[in-house]
Order: C-alpha cells, then structure tokens, then sequence
C-alpha cells in the first residue's frame, strides 16, 4: 500500500530553499524523504519558485555590478550582455584575393603529400 503524503509548509520551504540553491532533485528527495515522483505531486511549485527566485536574486546582484555608478564590473557587463543581449565572440576570415589564396592552399597540400611520400619511402628503405 503507497504511503499517504500531505503537503507540509515547512516541508515547501526547505524545498524552495534547496531548489534554489540548486540542490538536485534526486537529493531533494533524499533529505525531505519523499519519491520523485510524489515531489513533483506534491512540490513542483515549491521546485519553480526557489529556482525563479534564486536566479532573479542573482541577476539583480549581476546588474548592480555591472550598472555600479561609480566602478561597473566589466566582467559582469560581458557576461550579461552574452547571455540576455546574445551577444558573442566570433572570429572573421576575410580573404580578398580568392584565386591567390586558392593557389597558396594548393601549394600547402602538395608540400603535405610529397612530405608524406617521402616519408613512406624513408620508412621501406629502412625496413
């Protein structure tokens, strides 16, 4: 026979609290006691809101420093900005003379095989 479960206030706090701090759902059930399942019956808000509320609290923490007035943290301007404004590093290549370019690749290649035969040649001669 399943165990009967009633939701506890005390109980959703400390699940708040540990989901917040970003506490496995696997140990939630260990220290609360409770299966997965009947975590998510009974708790799923209490999972959400620690979760929303810990990252709203973080992002405040993140803007203040980044928006300081007086001395903004620039790594914590970089960060925000590559999360929330999508912004990212990218490296550009930009090749003007594309047959002059073609040529040197070609060359590089052929310098790469004729090492390689010369290579394989060395190798049975000495063996």
């Amino acid at each position: 026979m399943p165990k009967i479960v009633k939701r506890s206030e005390d109980v959703a706090i400390m699940i708040s609290r540990l989901s917040g701090l970003g506490i496995t759902h696997d140990e939630i059930c260990i220290i609360v006691g409770v299966s997965k399942p009947t975590l998510y019956k009974y708790y799923q808000s209490d999972l959400d809101v620690g979760k929303g509320t810990a990252n709203a609290k973080v992002s405040e923490s993140l803007f203040r420093q980044a928006t300081h007035p007086e001395k903004p943290n620039v790594t914590a301007c970089i960060f925000w900005l590559k999360c929330r404004a999508k912004w990212k590093e990218t490296d550009v290549i930009e090749i003007n003379n594309v047959s002059q370019e073609h040529d040197k690749f070609k060359n590089i290649i052929e310098t790469i095989r004729e090492s390689k035969l010369s290579e394989e040649d060395s190798n049975k001669s000495t063996h």
